[in-house]
């Protein structure tokens, strides 16, 4: 079963016991962190899901529902979760469809705080900005945009966003390194990653510090 097709599956069996957005968190979280794991390892995938007390005790019903879901025919299955909406893709103005230099460079320089982290604790800090999700004020494409790139289906964001929002992004992420590593090296990689960035940002003279 291809990965699309056991998304879907997934996201079928758990449907029943989710709300939109906690469903949508949990799928993320399988895949950046459990797609490439055996069945067995749906055990733990639950229990970082289910954290409330209701859905801790449906834990097993749940397990059942996702295994019973994957030995589901195709033609049952809901709709992959991650597919975006295209209309809402075209009715967006062309000046909105591109990605402007601010947000090319806060891509930029993102990644360079990340890449420079061990991969375990990159891993980390993306779903850790994956969380944070429900407290960021975009539409929704520009969540499915943001999600794809945090869980590098895409290697660069298509669109742009408010300088607000690219700013609460690394905020997430300086508090989730900060918490791996402390606020000694947090700050470190912090000042390697806008060394790293800071030819580009010259070039399309955009200032670095803006995104703090």
């Amino acid at each position: 079963m291809d990965l699309k097709l056991r998304r879907r599956a997934i996201y079928t069996g758990m449907r029943p016991y989710f709300d939109d957005a906690a469903l949508l968190e949990a799928i993320h979280l399988w895949q950046i962190k459990y797609s490439d794991k055996p069945k067995f390892a749906f055990t733990e995938f639950l229990s970082e899901c289910c954290q409330d007390k209701a859905l801790r005790a449906q834990r097993t019903t749940i397990l059942s529902s996702i295994f019973k879901a994957l030995d589901t025919p195709e033609r049952d299955l809901l709709p992959d979760p991650f597919d975006i909406d295209q209309d809402q893709l075209i009715q967006l103005t062309p000046a909105e469809k591109i990605c402007d230099d601010t947000t090319i460079v806060f891509v930029h320089f993102l990644d360079n705080l990340l890449k420079s982290l061990v991969d375990k604790d990159a891993l980390t800090v993306r779903i850790y900005i994956l969380n944070q999700f429900p407290s960021l004020r975009l539409d929704e494409l520009r969540k499915a945009f943001l999600r794809d790139w945090l869980d590098k289906k895409s290697n660069k964001l298509p669109v742009s966003y408010e300088l607000s929002v690219m700013r609460q992004v690394v905020n997430f992420a300086y508090v989730a390194i900060c918490e791996i590593k402390g606020p000694v090296k947090a700050d470190q990689l912090l000042s390697q990653a806008i060394k790293s960035s800071d030819e580009l940002a010259k070039q399309m003279e955009i200032p670095l510090h803006d995104f703090l």
